[in-house]
């Protein structure tokens, strides 16, 4: 199995699809070169169904396991935030090259990609980071309208909470928009959603202004149509900027604290803080600003739409190539 990649990375309720769906949209980019690859990826059933899904060939293994050359290729990219060193180490012993994605737990990999504009962390010649390295999948990139969508009523408001919404962050902004006018909300239910009983009370009370869409084919459709949306810091914000779409952030950790109020300064989003500290008021007013502002609405939608190019997944295979080259 060699000059070829292998994606090691995890996925699931406790955790979400970020790494996940970044790995996937990586290994896209690099399916013209005809190499093989394949993914380790620990045994979650949304992240096997959606491997399954892309004709993905995997094998379950955990993000723990130190033994991993003897089922890798030339390349090994790994995404999750644990601390990896010793797999990293091993890996290199081996001959792998070792590419970290939204990982700085060792500065032994070959390069160190941080897929997001916010990374603060020092910079060395092996780390790449910031806007042109921002991973869209290519559903969005041929999603996008040439032209931005304009402010109008009711104003579109879209709900993703990521694959998992491990705190029910959904019930808690359903509870605050069920009664604010001038609104129609759309909400997504990720394949690792767990509903409580509120929450399917809010499906069987669906109407023309609340409806739900599961496990979502398409997220770029949902967020083309849409003017704001609720979610939660990860990738989906890129994703929804790249769309045009300004995004209301609300945090699902305390560390999430300095992400959020650097996304808040770009301009791409406004941050409602940690879960925990919310009021039903945050949610809803800040719903109504944007149904009531277009001024402000057009601003930060145009700030979002120039984040990115879009490419940085690109970039990254263009680096994985080079890695090989260097091998061979």
């Amino acid at each position: 199995m060699q000059n070829g990649v292998t994606f090691w990375t995890e996925g699931g309720p406790s955790i979400g699809m970020g790494h996940v769906m970044r790995c996937i949209n990586i290994a896209h980019a690099l399916e013209t070169e005809e190499m093989p690859m394949h993914f380790l990826v620990n045994n979650e059933r949304p992240v096997i169904d959606r491997l399954n899904e892309e004709a993905l060939f995997h094998i379950v293994y955990p993000m723990t396991g130190r033994h991993v050359g003897r089922l890798t290729n030339g390349v090994v990219v790994i995404d999750t935030k644990r601390d990896v060193s010793a797999q990293v180490r091993s890996l290199r012993e081996e001959g792998r090259k070792v590419v970290l994605i939204d990982n700085s737990s060792t500065g032994e990999a070959d390069a160190i990609v941080m897929p997001t504009p916010v990374y603060r962390g020092r910079g060395c010649g092996n780390i790449l980071h910031g806007n042109s390295y921002l991973i869209i999948g290519d559903k969005f990139r041929h999603s996008r309208a040439a032209e931005p969508l304009v402010h109008s009523a009711p104003l579109k408001v879209l709900v993703t909470m990521g694959g998992s919404d491990p705190f029910n962050l959904t019930e808690t902004v359903l509870k605050a928009l069920w009664n604010v006018k001038g609104i129609e909300v759309t909400t997504v239910i990720g394949p690792a959603f767990k509903l409580t009983e509120t929450m399917e009370e809010f499906i069987k009370r669906s109407n023309e202004r609340f409806t739900f869409v599961f496990n979502a084919k398409n997220m770029a459709q949902l967020m083309r149509a849409s003017h704001i949306a609720f979610t939660a810091v990860g990738t989906t914000v890129y994703e929804l900027a790249y769309m045009g779409v300004p995004s209301i952030l609300i945090g699902n950790y305390e560390t999430d604290a300095e992400d959020l109020a650097t996304l808040d300064k770009l301009g791409i989003s406004r941050s409602l803080g940690y879960y925990r500290d919310l009021h039903h008021d945050d949610i809803s007013g800040a719903a109504e600003s944007f149904r009531d502002d277009p001024a402000r609405w057009t601003e930060m939608s145009l700030k979002a739409r120039n984040l990115t190019d879009g490419d940085g997944a690109s970039r990254i295979a263009a680096l994985i190539r080079s890695l090989i080259k260097q091998q061979n």
